[in-house]
């Protein structure tokens, strides 16, 4: 591979939330009302602020004990123009049951199965956020006005943004196609035992297996030279509505292989570029002595085929809400030698960094 690389992948995931405000009530019946919150992150997700509807599974228990008995099925929940949680019929609380709440949105995620089953999904093409939450065992408390059943939601799935620049003056890199290859698109979602509410812990994080049907997610597809992307200084974000097929990937969960150089089931962010001399104008890559692994037969723009492993020595794996961000920097080194990885490095607080060179 005749081109160097550069890749810095951070990792972030929001852990603070907001609660939705819900006026006071002074009626001391025992209804059951709900307040929402949901970790904050980008526009494209869901929100504290642009959650508008949540749907709930409610079981009862006698004393907490022996078998869930289905209370609320499938209730969507909808909040109002004044930040009030209403539903219909409105339900009460049970004598002497407690009560184990599971939310979800959107509202078609769960289909046909219940909280309570192994629930199988799709994530493909990638473009929805789907949030879950888990409050209880809850009693009523017919003596406190305005009680709430408090839904704190988490995410899912995976965020993945990539973006891409070059700092190399001397050059003019031209990108044709970005593709995540052999990505599991198929899973089974599993929620968890314990409340959402409670600090994060293995015991309250939803979790997936059987992850299966692996395929390509497309971020950016040139048809004309028009489209093609023409990188400088200042990272093109592929998740940017403007840019390239748009938005932010949401992938499932899954271990991130990398066995084979980008054979077989490897996992990887294949970028389908031309290199040029900027001076002369001259075609610096792909070339004659371009290995086959890199050449893109029949590609509409000559390109070579890059290819920027998904994991590192630090990071094999994708985990639920958390946003990985992979950038990548394509430069070329003095000798145009070939792609050197150097060795990742990662932060333990919030945000990691994996350096390729």
């Amino acid at each position: 591979m005749l081109v160097s690389g550069l890749a810095v992948i951070a990792l972030g995931s929001c852990s603070s939330s907001e609660d939705i405000p819900s006026p006071s009530i002074s009626k001391t019946d025992d209804a059951i009302r709900f307040a929402a919150s949901t970790d904050y992150t980008r526009v494209s997700d869901y929100t504290t602020n642009n959650l508008t509807s949540f749907n709930v599974y409610a079981y009862t228990q006698t004393n907490g004990t022996g078998n869930m008995t289905l209370f609320m099925n499938n209730v969507t929940v909808t909040k109002t123009g004044t930040n009030v949680w209403t539903y219909s019929p409105v339900e009460y609380w049970p004598a002497n049951e407690t009560v184990n709440f599971y939310a979800f949105a959107p509202a078609e995620w769960i289909g046909s199965s219940t909280p309570l089953d192994a629930i199988s999904y799709d994530a493909y093409p990638g473009d929805q956020d789907v949030i879950y939450a888990v409050s209880g065992p809850l009693v009523g408390h017919s003596d406190m006005a305005n009680a709430q059943v408090l839904m704190n939601f988490r995410h899912a799935l995976a965020k993945v943004t990539v973006k891409l620049s070059s700092t190399n003056p001397e050059l003019r890199v031209q990108v044709s196609n970005v593709i995540i290859y052999n990505v599991d698109t198929k899973g089974n979602f599993h929620f968890p035992s314990g409340s959402t509410s409670d600090a994060a812990s293995k015991d309250n994080i939803g979790t997936w297996t059987d992850q299966n049907s692996p395929w390509m997610y497309p971020l950016h597809m040139s048809q004309t030279t028009s489209e093609v992307i023409n990188l400088t200084t200042t990272p093109t974000d592929l998740s940017d509505s403007s840019t390239g097929m748009g938005g932010d990937r949401y992938m499932l969960p899954q271990a991130l292989p990398w066995l084979n150089n980008g054979d077989a089931n490897d996992m990887y962010i294949g970028v389908m570029c031309s290199i040029y001399d900027v001076t002369t104008g001259t075609k610096l890559w792909p070339n004659a002595n371009t290995p086959a692994e890199n050449l893109v037969p029949g590609s509409t723009f000559g390109d070579g085929l890059l290819k920027f492993p998904l994991s590192t020595s630090k990071v094999k794996d994708w985990q639920p809400g958390v946003h990985y961000t992979y950038s990548l920097v394509i430069n070329s080194n003095d000798d145009m030698g070939q792609i050197e990885f150097g060795t990742p490095t990662v932060d333990t607080f919030l945000d990691v960094t994996t350096i390729y060179d």
